[in-house]
C-alpha cells in the first residue's frame, strides 16, 4: 500500500533529524504542580484538534491516523466499542493496569498522588533500549472529565522528574512529549476511544517498525484494550453505583 510506503520513508527521514537535544522532561514541585497539569491536558487537547490527521492503516475496527508537523510525527489509534465512556475513562486512567492489556508496558507504581486528578507513576517498560536495558519513565498522568455536552473524557501523559525518582543505571530513562486518551460518548451504547502519542526520538523507532500492517503490533495491543474493557467493565460500575 503507497500511504504506508510513504509514511515509512517519511519516518526514515525524521528519525534521522537531529533533534535538539534538550531534556522533554520537566520538573515537578509543589510550586508549580497546578501548571504542570493543566499544560498536560491543554497540550494533548491542542494534539487532538489538528485538522490534519491522516488515515495511515485500518484493520477491523482499529484505524491507525498520522500526523507529521514541525518534524514531529503522531500518532491517533482509534476505535469504537461498546462500554460506557465512564467506564472506559476509569480503566485506562490507572497506569498499574497498562500491563494487562499492552503488551510494551510493565510495572507500574504510584510515587506520588498530586490531587484527586493528578498522579505521578514510575513506570518499567518492557521495552528494551538500545543500550540493552528496559526503559523506564517518570509520567504525570492527568485525568479530567467532561465539561459540557461533547466533551471527552481525558487521560493525559507527558514525563516529569522527581528528586525522588532519578535514573538508575540499570535502566534506560525514556521521555514522554504528550500522549493520552480523549473517549467519546458517542451512543447510549457506543464510545470512541482514542489513544494519541506525539512521536518523540525514543519511539519513533518502534513505529517506524511496525507501521507496515498497522502494523500488527498496534492491532494486537488495542484488540487486547478493547477485551480488557469488555472484561472490567463490570468492576468499574460497581464503584460508580457506590459514587
Amino acid at each position: 500500500m503507497c500511504t504506508t510506503r510513504k509514511w515509512t520513508e517519511e519516518l526514515k527521514y525524521v528519525i534521522s533529524c537531529k533533534h535538539t537535544e534538550v531534556p522533554l522532561s520537566v520538573p515537578w514541585d509543589q510550586s508549580n504542580k497546578v501548571y504542570l497539569s493543566y499544560n498536560n491536558v491543554s497540550a494533548l487537547k491542542t494534539l487532538v484538534a489538528k485538522a490534519n490527521w491522516v488515515l495511515a492503516s485500518e484493520r477491523d475496527k482499529v484505524k491507525m491516523y498520522m500526523l507529521e508537523e514541525d518534524k514531529f510525527l503522531s500518532i491517533r489509534i482509534e476505535m469504537t466499542i461498546c462500554i460506557d465512556a465512564k467506564q472506559a475513562f476509569l480503566l485506562l486512567s490507572d497506569m498499574r493496569r497498562r500491563h494487562e492489556w499492552d503488551e510494551h508496558s510493565g510495572h507500574a507504581e504510584l510515587v506520588q498522588q498530586v490531587d484527586k486528578d493528578d498522579v505521578i507513576y514510575h513506570v518499567i517498560s518492557r521495552t528494551i533500549s538500545e543500550e540493552n536495558k528496559p526503559q523506564d519513565f517518570v509520567i504525570l498522568a492527568s485525568q479530567r472529565e467532561p465539561c459540557s455536552k461533547g466533551d471527552p473524557y481525558v487521560v493525559a501523559f507527558r514525563s516529569v522528574t522527581l528528586p525522588t525518582q532519578p535514573a538508575q543505571p540499570e535502566y534506560t530513562r525514556g521521555e514522554i512529549l504528550c500522549s493520552g486518551f480523549c473517549i467519546w460518548q458517542e451512543t447510549e451504547e457506543l464510545t470512541k476511544v482514542s489513544y494519541y502519542n506525539q512521536a518523540t526520538p525514543g519511539v519513533l523507532a518502534y513505529i517506524t517498525t511496525n507501521i507496515a500492517g498497522l502494523s500488527s503490533s498496534f492491532h494486537s495491543t488495542f484488540q487486547a484494550c478493547e477485551q480488557f474493557l469488555q472484561k472490567h467493565k463490570d468492576d468499574v460500575s460497581v464503584r460508580l453505583q457506590n459514587l
